[in-house]
């Protein structure tokens, strides 16, 4: 007798597969309750799992277009040896990356679809670190998606008292967009 087999992951659920990322997406998804993104009044820490809280992030497109950090968790905070909370994005990352980051902000808003990918972060005068992040659409100010609300993991890095440790775990640098199937599956 055949088995049925799960159907395949897609490049999105992959990436998020097996991380912390995979639950705040479906924590996402069961605020979303049918609509294209949930309201931050309903992004409630009470009712997500506790494990994912150091790792997320909220940010808000302010009237000039900008996106100002509304929320950093602590290990993003460890992670930066700062809270870039109240800071905006453009004045946070190198000016190599800055309009590349930005338009991949921008298009989470107005594309209303979550997005999962990794890199480096780099901030000047020090080492670069890996990430995993997602970030997905919120929000904020009214019925038009205004914000983001995402985690990002640092795999291969540890936090120590001598400083930073990092670890080459060979993951690609990609980005992957959520599919309708995506969104679908919640």
């Amino acid at each position: 007798m055949l088995v049925p087999s799960k159907a395949p992951l897609t490049g999105f659920q992959a990436m998020l597969s097996g991380t912390p990322l995979e639950d705040c997406f479906a924590f996402w998804q069961s605020r979303r309750a049918g609509r294209p993104a949930p309201p931050k009044s309903i992004i409630d820490p009470v009712a997500m799992p506790q494990h994912i809280i150091p790792h997320l992030f909220l940010y808000e497109r302010t009237g000039d277009g900008r996106f100002r950090c509304r929320l950093a968790g602590t290990a993003i905070c460890e992670a930066f040896q700062h809270d870039p909370t109240g800071q905006y994005l453009d004045d946070m990352i190198l000016p190599s990356v800055r309009i590349s980051r930005i338009r991949l902000f921008e298009d989470v808003v107005e594309r209303v679809l979550p997005i999962a990918y990794s890199g480096n972060v780099a901030e000047a005068g020090r080492t670069w670190i890996k990430f995993r992040r997602l970030m997905m659409p919120i929000t904020i100010g009214g019925s038009v998606p205004d914000g983001i609300f995402g985690m990002v993991v640092f795999p291969g890095f540890e936090l120590r008292k001598s400083g930073p440790k990092l670890v080459d775990d060979g993951m690609p640098e990609m980005e992957i967009w959520a599919t309708p199937d995506d969104l679908a599956s919640g």
